[in-house]
């Protein structure tokens, strides 16, 4: 928990991964610092060596007939983040794979220890693409030159790597995250709700209509391109 009572922090535990209970219970920790008027942000943090390895593909091989709709029903968490009326911010302190990483992208701020842990998007090298509104989240938050050196290689980013990229605000060592986090999302701190939720959906405005939308979710296909055919 964060020693500034103006922060309510959600913890993800263990490989910090996603199935129905552990995405419930983000949308309840968002609904509980919403109920909150002494709330003005949101810190995410996971524990050990991760911040979160993304979609719990123990849990979803197991149960293939959700496996489709869960994967949208993550989007729908980065649609609400994307829009939430305080700033959310990333404190990545391990390993942020696929969803993990998705979730640091649609974050306002984002803080990642130096020494361990890599920002990574895996799907290149475990023979996956990209679903229609995770391709639309990454592409609208991460330039060419990061979609290269992630998406594309399934690129390990340090730290370092990613705020290079732009991918995070900061580093340092674990024990100065928090401090890190207050300090890149102070000036968001105590602004109105509503116009900051108003303003952010205004700048996010077609990535969250299209994740809120009935649009199919059906991950990308290799096309046919060439050779062209006739008439």
């Amino acid at each position: 928990m964060s020693s500034d009572p103006a922060v309510h922090t959600i913890q993800f535990r263990g490989t910090g991964v996603f199935n129905p209970e552990t995405l419930a219970d983000v949308h309840e920790q968002l609904d509980a610092a919403l109920a909150n008027e002494k709330t003005q942000a949101v810190f995410l943090r996971g524990e050990g060596k991760n911040f979160s390895q993304g979609l719990d593909l123990e849990y979803l091989s197991a149960h293939q007939e959700i496996f489709s709709q869960f994967v949208t029903d993550t989007m729908f968490l980065a649609g609400r983040m994307l829009a939430f009326p305080m700033p959310i911010v990333s404190l990545v302190n391990g390993h942020a794979f696929g969803l993990g990483a998705m979730i640091v992208l649609a974050s306002d701020y984002a803080v990642m220890r130096s020494d361990r842990g890599f920002f990574c998007l895996p799907e290149i090298d475990i023979g996956m693409t990209l679903t229609v509104r995770m391709n639309a989240l990454v592409r609208a938050r991460l330039s060419q030159r990061a979609l290269r050196e992630t998406l594309l290689t399934g690129g390990r980013l340090t730290g370092e790597q990613a705020r290079q990229l732009n991918i995070v605000d900061a580093v340092g060592e674990d024990g100065d995250l928090e401090a890190l986090a207050l300090q890149v999302a102070s000036p968001m701190f105590g602004k109105p709700r509503e116009q900051l939720a108003g303003l952010k959906y205004g700048l996010n405005e077609d990535l969250i209509t299209l994740i809120f939308s009935d649009a199919g979710d059906a991950a990308y296909q290799a096309p046919s391109l060439w050779p062209r055919g006739e008439g």
